[in-house]
C-alpha cells in the first residue's frame, strides 16, 4: 500500500549551525518513560500511511546497538495529540548521514538545524502534513553515541516544538552508571 505525506514549508527558524556539535563526554543509555509531556504510553491508532522510522531500521545505524527505545504516547479529546519516538544507542559512525536518513521518510521541505540539548550532537526539525491532512513536526538528533527521531502529530496547526523536542530527548537519554 502506498502512502503520501504532504509537506509544507518549515516554520522552525534556522538558528544557524549548532554551536558545538561535539559528542557528550558522558556515556548514555536510553529509557522508555511511562509518560512524555504529560501523555501516557498509548496504543493509539496512527494515521494510515504515516511514514515512520521503525526500531529495526534504526538499529542498523548503530554498531552494535547497546540500548533502544520506541513508543507512542497520546491523549484524546479535547486536543488530540500523539508523540512517536524511536532511538538507538551504540556507535553511530556518521551522525550527519544518519540524521538525514532519519528525517527522509517524512519528506519535509527544509528541515532546519535546531538546538541539540545538553547531550550535544546535531538536531534538525521540520513541519509537514500527513495524508489525512493532520499536522506533523518531525525532529531528529544524532551524535557519535545516540540517534533518534521524535514525531509530534496533531489535527490542528502546531506551535513551535523545539522546546518539546528538547524535553523529550532529555527524558529518553540518561547518563550510564
Amino acid at each position: 500500500m502506498a502512502a503520501t505525506v504532504l509537506a509544507t514549508g518549515c516554520a522552525v527558524p534556522d538558528d544557524g549551525p549548532a554551536a558545538n556539535p561535539a559528542p557528550s563526554p558522558v556515556a548514555r543509555t536510553l529509557r522508555t518513560p511511562d509518560t512524555l509531556l504529560g501523555m501516557p504510553r498509548s496504543d493509539v491508532r496512527l494515521p494510515a500511511g504515516l511514514p515512520r522510522i521503525r526500531l529495526d531500521e534504526l538499529t542498523r545505524e548503530a554498531a552494535p546497538a547497546t540500548s533502544t527505545t520506541e513508543g507512542t504516547y497520546g491523549r484524546g479529546r479535547p486536543t488530540p495529540e500523539t508523540i512517536i519516538v524511536s532511538a538507538v544507542s551504540g556507535t553511530i559512525a556518521d551522525p550527519q548521514a544518519t540524521l538525514t536518513r532519519l528525517l527522509a521518510p517524512y519528506r519535509l521541505p527544509k528541515p532546519r538545524t535546531v538546538e541539540f540539548g545538553r547531550f550535544g550532537g546535531e538536531a534538525r526539525c521540520g513541519r509537514g502534513r500527513t495524508a489525512d491532512e493532520g499536522h506533523l513536526t518531525a525532529c531528529a538528533w544524532a551524535d557519535p553515541e545516540i540517534a533518534g527521531v521524535v514525531v509530534f502529530l496533531t489535527a490542528a496547526k502546531q506551535p513551535d516544538r523545539k522546546e518539546d523536542f528538547l524535553t523529550v530527548r532529555d527524558e529518553l537519554e540518561r547518563p550510564t552508571g
